[in-house]
């Protein structure tokens, strides 16, 4: 009976009831994946392949994270990924880890789990496709679905451990990631609810606060199952639907919070934040808007070359002002990003030579406004094509050779994101499409639309800073301004030195080493292969 039901669900449900499977776009997914949704919500994609052979990967994506935190639960989105392994319908509290090792399974801090802002992501690799670990990792991935029991004793217990965390993430990086949002974004709910939590919640947050957060937001409505590895897709994908078909959706769950919305017109402004086990300085400009999600489309795509060559391009030009002698910065570059589908973020980014900060400022002003001015050259657009070109090339090369793991949270990457998994092949087609017609025209004019405002931020991270630095930032920056720019000088690429190689020689001996199954070859011109 409950195989008819299955079978039934599945001829009622359209394939396209996952986002991942192109859903409203024109964009074709990879073939080899299957993508199905029950009739709760639940979504799977079941892929096979062959890298390595005999395991098979799997990852339970929750699409729920610290964001979606009420202030007397800060930090308990992360809890709970510790708690699912500490007692649940089918596994005692000090079960289940011992039979994972047993079978090989990989164990340990963010080895098996992890929390973000906007997702929780619990992941297993498995060594073989032998009964026995098929079953176990079936009956895990709905335990932590729906099965955990979140005992007050394993919590109380898991509070030290989740403390422990904490410190060990305070970090220099961690912390200047910390006070450099807060800046950017002031009062924003995402620095409010930074995974970890607060020391107040973890320590004190009662029984009752952990099954809220689980059964408002651990529902297969928010839940997709990907599994990956060496296998028939169909006899796979009946595993994936006879394991969560029964799961349920309450009556009332919980709510997505409001986007944050960045700051504007502010102007230009400058901030510094000093560390002491800041090991080096550097500067970055952040440019930061709202963000409109729109649906991942071709067009959607190819929109985005323009403004990635142009970024592509300053860093080399960056690169190419680090070489030279007596330069004041070590490198740079620019580049875009979206945050949680919710917040844009330009960065352009400079490290300056060691006690150089005050001379690579007006490197970092000069160029970024000649390129706003002047724009990119010919050769600079056909370079940066090439290189783009190339990469595309090689990850096609490399196709057959990917592992299950990476294909895994390469589809988690996907979901987040709400965008298509398509093949290397579709990403080299739209490529070699969008970039053959792509001028240096339209390159200039992506980065005077990304770039060109009045709202930007400076912000200098330094061990030690002198009395005035935020102020002397802002004076030099301005002062950098006034001072003309020159177009980029127009380089036209050398033909190549080399295309004659004079007449082809030929293989004088063949000298075939049986013991090491080669084969040695003895050239004409006596070189030796």
């Amino acid at each position: 009976m409950k195989l008819l039901i299955v079978l039934a669900t599945a001829l009622v449900l359209p394939i396209s009831a996952n986002p991942v499977a192109g859903e409203g776009s024109d964009l074709k997914p990879d073939p080899k994946a299957v993508f199905g949704s029950l009739g709760n919500g639940f979504n799977y994609i079941v892929y096979p392949n062959a890298e390595p052979p005999g395991q098979f990967s799997v990852r339970l994506h929750i699409a729920a994270g610290s964001l979606m935190e009420k202030d007397n639960q800060r930090g308990l989105a992360h809890f709970l990924e510790h708690m699912v392994f500490n007692g649940s319908k089918n596994f005692t509290p000090d079960e289940l880890i011992p039979k994972m090792q047993r079978l090989g399974i990989a164990f340990g801090a963010h080895a098996n789990a992890y929390t973000s802002f906007d997702e929780t992501v619990y992941m297993l690799d498995l060594p073989n496709l032998d009964k026995e670990t098929v079953d176990l990792t079936f009956t895990v991935m709905r335990d932590f679905a729906d099965g955990a029991l979140l005992l007050k004793d394993e919590i109380d217990k898991e509070r030290g451990v989740i403390i422990s965390e904490k410190t060990s993430r305070d970090s220099v990086g961690y912390r200047m990631m910390l006070k450099q949002f807060e800046y950017l974004l002031p009062g924003s709910r995402l620095m409010q609810r930074v995974p970890i939590g607060t020391e107040e919640v973890i320590k004190g947050a009662p029984r009752e606060r952990f099954t809220e957060f689980y059964n408002d937001f651990y529902t297969p409505s928010r839940m997709t199952f990907v599994v990956v590895g060496d296998f028939k897709a169909e006899e796979m994908e009946k595993r994936v639907r006879e394991t969560f078909i029964s799961m349920t959706n309450p009556e009332k769950t919980g709510n997505n919070p409001p986007n944050d919305k960045p700051p504007s017109g502010h102007g230009f402004r400058t901030e510094v934040f000093t560390d002491k086990e800041i090991s080096s300085d550097d500067l970055t400009l952040y440019n930061i808007r709202p963000h409109t999600p729109k649906i991942d489309t071709k067009a959607e795509r190819l929109s985005r070359y323009p403004l990635s060559l142009a970024h592509s391009i300053l860093n080399r030009r960056f690169d190419v002002l680090s070489k030279e002698e007596g330069s004041p910065i070590l490198g740079g570059g620019a580049n875009r990003s979206v945050l949680f589908n919710q917040i844009e973020q330009g960065g352009l980014t400079v490290s300056p030579a060691e006690n150089k900060w005050k001379a690579a400022i007006p490197v970092m002003e000069q160029e970024l406004r000649r390129a706003l001015l002047h724009g990119f050259t010919q050769t600079e657009v056909d370079e940066a094509k090439a290189r783009y070109i190339n990469a595309a090339e090689q990850a096609v090369k490399r196709a057959p050779t990917r592992e299950s793991a990476g294909l895994a949270m390469g589809f988690i990457g996907s979901i987040g994101k709400k965008s298509v998994f398509t093949t290397p092949d579709t990403s080299l087609e739209l490529a070699k499409k969008g970039l053959t017609r792509l001028s240096p025209g339209d390159c200039h004019k992506a980065f005077q639309k990304f770039w060109d405002t009045k709202d930007l931020s400076l912000v200098f991270t330094s061990r030690k800073i002198e009395e005035g630095t935020t102020d002397k930032l802002k004076k030099l920056y301005l002062e950098s301004s006034n001072v003309e720019v020159n177009a980029p000088e127009q380089v036209v690429l050398a033909a190549f030195g080399y295309t004659d190689f004079g007449k082809a020689g030929t293989i004088a001996r063949r000298n075939d080493l049986k013991d090491f199954e080669a084969t040695q070859l003895i050239l004409s011109n006596n070189i030796r292969v």
